[in-house]
C-alpha cells in the first residue's frame, strides 16, 4: 500500500469497477488506502498485489476508515452504504446509487442526519470532453440534443436494464446541458438478448422549447458515446470515447476540432470526493441530485 497522510478511504466490493477505483485510490495524493473488502476470497489475491490489506465483511473494515468507495452490486447498495453512514463514514456510492429513488430519498435522509458527505459516482460528470462541452454551449441557445450511448452485448449483464445500466448517465448529462423543466417525455423499449430493456430511446421536450433523444442500447455492433448539441450558431458534437469536440457553423461544411484537455475521469471523481470531505462542501454529484436521477430514469422506464 502507498502510505502517507489523507483521508482514510476503504474499497467495498472488487468487481470490474471495484478494481478501477482500487488502482487509482491506491496512488492517489490526499488518500490514503487502507482497506478493502469483498464476499469472495478469490479477491484478497488483487488487494495484495496493491498492498492493502483485505477483509472478507466489510463491517471489520468500517474502524479503520473516515470515507468508504462502494461498488457492490447494485441490490446491496442500500444496506452497504446504510451500515456505513450509521458508522460515520463518508460516501462515494457508484451509479446507479441505489437502483430507486425511493431508496435514494432515504438514503439522502441518513446522510443528511449524520451530517456525512454522500456521493452518486456518475463518472461522465467529469468525462473532459463533457466539460469542454459545457463551457463550448454556455450562453447559447439550445435548439436540440441527441445523445447516444451504444455498447455491444457484454458478456456478462447485470441484473439491471439498459436505463439503469447506461442511459442513466445520460439522463444526468442532459439536465446539466438544458437547464430546464421537462415537459413531456415519450419513451420506446425493445427485449433483444435478455428479459429486460436492452435498447431504449427516450424523447424528451422541454418547457422553453429545446428537445432531446437519448438512445442507449447494449446490443450494439460497435461501441459509442456521442452527444450532438444544436444551437442556434452551430452544432457541437462531443465524442466521449476519444476525448475530442467538433464544432461546425452552419455556413461551413468543414468542421473544426477543439482542443480537450486530457483527464482521467474516475481520478477526477475521487478528488472531488476528496475534496468534498476536506473542505467540508457538496460533491459534484450529491445525494439529491442522485435522487432526481433516479427519479427520471424511473419514468423513462415507466414510458416504455
Amino acid at each position: 500500500m502507498i502510505k502517507g497522510r489523507g483521508i482514510k478511504v476503504g474499497l467495498i466490493g472488487l468487481g470490474s469497477m471495484g478494481k478501477n477505483h482500487a488502482r487509482i485510490a491506491a496512488g492517489l495524493p490526499g488518500l490514503n488506502l487502507v482497506g478493502i473488502a469483498d464476499i469472495d476470497p478469490a479477491a484478497e489475491a488483487f488487494a495484495k498485489e496493491l498492498g492493502v490489506p483485505f477483509f472478507n465483511d466489510y463491517k471489520d473494515l468500517l474502524p479503520l476508515t473516515e470515507a468508504i468507495i462502494v461498488t457492490t452490486p447494485t441490490e446491496t447498495h442500500l444496506a452497504t452504504a446504510t451500515d456505513c453512514l450509521n458508522a460515520g463514514k463518508h460516501i462515494l456510492l457508484e451509479k446507479p446509487f441505489t437502483g430507486a429513488s425511493a431508496r435514494a430519498r432515504q438514503l439522502a435522509a441518513l446522510a443528511k442526519e449524520k451530517g456525512l458527505i454522500l456521493a452518486a459516482g456518475f463518472i461522465e460528470r467529469f468525462n473532459p470532453a463533457f466539460v469542454r462541452l459545457l463551457k463550448e454551449i454556455k450562453g447559447e441557445k439550445i435548439i436540440g440534443v441527441d445523445i447516444k450511448r451504444l455498447s455491444p452485448c457484454p458478456e456478462r449483464i447485470a441484473d439491471t436494464d439498459v436505463i439503469f445500466d447506461m442511459m442513466i448517465h445520460d439522463l444526468d448529462l442532459i439536465q446539466l446541458i438544458i437547464r430546464d423543466e421537462i415537459a413531456e417525455l415519450n419513451a420506446k423499449g425493445e427485449k433483444i438478448r435478455t428479459k429486460m430493456f436492452d435498447r431504449v430511446i427516450a424523447n424528451l421536450a422541454f418547457k422553453t422549447g429545446p428537445i432531446a433523444r437519448i438512445e442507449a442500447s447494449r446490443v450494439f455492433g460497435s461501441k459509442t458515446r456521442k452527444i450532438a448539441v444544436t444551437t442556434e450558431k452551430y452544432l457541437v458534437e462531443a465524442d466521449l470515447l476519444n476525448k475530442t469536440i467538433y464544432l461546425r457553423d452552419f455556413t461551413s461544411p468543414t468542421p473544426s476540432t477543439t482542443p480537450v484537455k486530457p483527464a482521467d475521469q474516475l481520478t477526477e471523481e475521487q478528488k472531488n470526493f476528496i475534496a468534498a470531505i476536506k473542505n467540508k462542501e457538496e460533491p459534484a454529484v450529491n445525494s439529491d441530485q442522485a435522487v432526481k436521477i433516479l427519479a427520471l430514469a424511473e419514468e423513462v422506464k415507466n414510458a416504455c
